[in-house]
């Protein structure tokens, strides 16, 4: 029996009713998986917004921070001062320098190291430590107690080197022509750390302070390791207080003991380097101890009878030199008080004595140490040493000629040691004086140095060129000392004074003939 099937009455959907139940389903899904995200975004939303509200607390930055800087102990030194007469030789003594720092006295081969072409001076880094945050040298104006300023190396360092060069006159052709100098000395130092062969301590003094004089220390990076050699040599000298007074020229040695105390409180000063202090008050514990009793000093340092102004203008400037270096001999201030009493008292209309019992004539090179040293020591206002150094400009310029002058009771006989100290009197002087001085003494040194960098004094009968243990090299290193330091004139101090010219027309005293004679040596 057959009977209809009826999907109805059994409950079956119909395929449009299955179709619009599956869309349903499928929407409900969706709203499903979507909005957990969306609530989770929107809540993230929410917190970023409320944390661009939020402000920290900055914490505030430490203001007391302390900083040290240790300064590396160098034994070095720097540039050209101006050398001293050469003294006669003495026994023979052992040359071999006593080390502060083993690394110091090894032997330095330096033609590697000096360049055959000068660079320009102005390029190279003096090494002195001390100089690096002065102000431009034509920012400072001139100081009026150079004993005393802060400032009398500063010109020494780069900048204001290359300012004071282009404001007092310094030609780049002379500049090149101390730079041959300097390279020369370095080619010709000894192995053991000394210059020179009869008198090691006045050369090697001079040739130090010459260094010095550029600006140069044992971080130089061209002569570094010459002038720390040059200075550990110093410094062993300035312990060795058991052969006091220092030197091989007998009773001369009153030159070679002030030359070593000279460069030694240079070197401390430019330094810093504690080593250096002993050995500088020793030596000028022994000046100031050994000063003549009148405040001028004689032969083997004797303290009564006769006095020689030539044996005293290096222990004076080894004061001064001192005195800026810090120093701390308590006899210092006393013996610099009787040095510029002693100037005052025995200042004439036209100069200084050579030997004090010696009368009449006062010859131009005495008179140009008397002038620089009065200005070094604080007293270029003094009326004698304005009155001398107007004798000087006016008079002794006439003398300003690279020729034989004569021996030893000659104007200027001893060539290279006049034109050393009048060249630094003048340039303390400045203004026109110095303009005139400076194109003629410039033009000498440029024409008249060897090509291979030294000079010799053109003084050569018996004077500066040929005398006892000067001859040869040490006649060498005294003459080049002597003429590169007047080439670092611009730099190596500060002025102590500019004095105007009064616009007198009075005439200034003549310079006459007497019977003084002249020994510087």
């Amino acid at each position: 029996m057959s009977e209809e099937f009826d999907d109805e009455s059994y409950g079956v959907l119909s395929s449009e009713e299955l179709k619009e139940i599956q869309e349903q389903y499928r929407k409900q899904k969706l709203k499903d998986t979507l909005t957990g995200p969306i609530i989770s975004t929107c809540i993230h939303i929410i917190i970023i917004i409320c944390a661009s509200f939020f402000k920290g607390e900055t914490k505030a930055k430490n203001a007391n921070v302390e900083i040290s800087q240790k300064m590396e102990e160098v034994i070095d030194e720097p540039p050209p001062p101006p050398p001293p007469p050469p003294p006669p030789p003495e026994p023979e003594m052992d040359t071999e320098a006593e080390t502060i720092n083993p690394d110091i006295t090894e032997t330095v081969d330096v033609t590697e190291d000096i360049a055959t072409e000068v660079d320009e001076i102005t390029d190279e880094p003096p090494a002195a430590e001390v100089m690096d945050d002065v102000e431009l040298m034509s920012d400072v104006k001139p100081s009026t107690s150079p004993l005393t300023s802060a400032k009398m190396f500063s010109s020494r360092s780069p900048n204001a080197k290359a300012n004071a060069i282009r404001k007092y006159g310094g030609s780049g052709v002379a500049q090149q022509s101390l730079g041959k100098a300097l390279d020369w000395l370095a080619k010709n130092q000894n192995p053991d750390g000394t210059w020179g062969s009869g008198h090691p301590h006045s050369m090697t003094s001079l040739a130090v302070l010459t260094y010095l004089a550029h600006g140069e220390t044992g971080k130089s990076k061209r002569y570094g390791k010459i002038v720390s050699k040059g200075i550990s040599n110093l410094a062993k000298w300035g312990n060795s207080t058991s052969s006091f007074p220092l030197g091989r020229a007998k009773e001369r040695n009153v030159y070679e003991h002030a030359l070593v105390a000279y460069a030694l409180s240079e070197a401390y000063a430019m330094t810093g380097n504690f080593n250096l202090k002993t050995p500088m008050n020793n030596t000028i514990r022994f000046i100031c101890n050994n000063q003549h009793e009148n405040g001028g000093y004689m032969y083997s340092y004797k303290k009564t009878g006769d006095s020689n102004f030539s044996n005293a203008c290096w222990n004076w400037q080894s004061m001064k030199a001192a005195k800026v270096a810090g120093c701390d001999v308590p006899e210092l201030p006393a013996a610099i008080e009787k040095s510029v009493a002693h100037m005052k008292k025995h200042a004439t209309a036209t100069g200084f004595y050579y030997r004090l019992q010696n009368k009449d004539k006062r010859d131009p090179s005495m008179r140009a140490v008397g002038v620089l040293c009065m200005q070094l020591l604080g007293a270029q206002d003094d009326p004698a040493c304005r009155r001398l150094g107007n004798l000087i400009v006016k008079e002794d310029i006439k003398l300003l000629k690279w020729e034989e002058h004569g021996k030893h009771n000659a104007p200027a006989g001893f060539y290279l040691y006049w034109m050393y100290y009048a060249t630094q009197a003048v340039f303390q002087r400045g203004g026109s004086d110095w303009t005139k001085w400076n194109k003629i003494f410039q033009k000498q040194l440029v024409d008249n140095q060897h090509p291979d960098g030294y000079w010799l004094s053109p003084a050569t009968k018996g004077i500066e060129t040929d005398r006892n243990a000067m001859i040869d090299i040490d006649n060498k290193v005294y003459s080049t000392t002597l003429c590169a330091l007047q080439l670092t004139v611009y730099y190596r101090y500060l002025p102590s004074s500019v004095i105007k010219k009064s616009g007198a027309t009075k005439a200034s005293p003549k310079v006459n003939d007497g019977e003084e004679i002249i020994d510087i040596f």
